[in-house]
């Protein structure tokens, strides 16, 4: 084969590779993503982050994972009868030229069951699924919290009900990061 039609061949395939997993390539974009030490032996962690879309279409965030993590479960802060809770969310619309901010006391990434113990300095793979099933990865700094920063909340106060079946991921999304 001559070398001018392998490149061409190799650039059709990188072009369809490219197709396939550039979907939301500059459309959305991961912001200030980081995740909160936890004290020692602590079960969960919780990740933080801007997701922008730059685009005219609305997005529709369905679940995240890590490598890092045995499972990663969108939440959100409440409060409840004088109580501060964690529910789970289905998912999160990120509207045309809009932003989402994922911040201590709101919505959030609750990353459960490290599968190594993590401190500030290190870092944790996130990856976000879209309804369309496009993906965006990030890798985000383990930071201690700022005293006073957010909302400190007991192990004990999180609550367990799950009211979406996206928390796992059988098959291999497109990623575009």
């Amino acid at each position: 084969m001559k070398p001018t039609r392998a490149l061409a061949i190799i650039f059709v395939l990188l072009s369809l590779i490219t197709a396939a997993t550039g979907a939301t390539a500059g459309k959305l974009e991961i912001h200030d993503a980081w995740a909160r030490e936890a004290p020692p032996n602590a079960a969960v962690m919780a990740a933080y982050l801007t997701l922008h879309n730059h685009s005219e279409q609305t997005y529709t965030l369905v679940s995240a994972a890590s490598p890092d993590f045995e499972r990663v479960e969108i939440h959100r802060t409440q409060q409840r009868d004088g109580m501060t809770t964690m529910t789970p969310v289905s998912r999160v619309m990120l509207s045309a030229n809009g932003s989402v901010s994922f911040q201590p006391g709101g919505l959030h990434l609750m990353l459960m069951q490290a599968k190594k113990p993590l401190k500030a300095g290190d870092a944790v793979t996130l990856r976000l699924f879209f309804s369309d099933e496009s993906s965006l990865s990030i890798s985000a700094p383990v930071k201690k919290a700022a005293p006073g920063n957010g909302h400190a909340m007991q192990h004990g106060e999180h609550e367990t009900q799950h009211d979406s079946p996206h928390n796992a991921h059988d098959k291999d999304h497109h990623s575009s990061h």
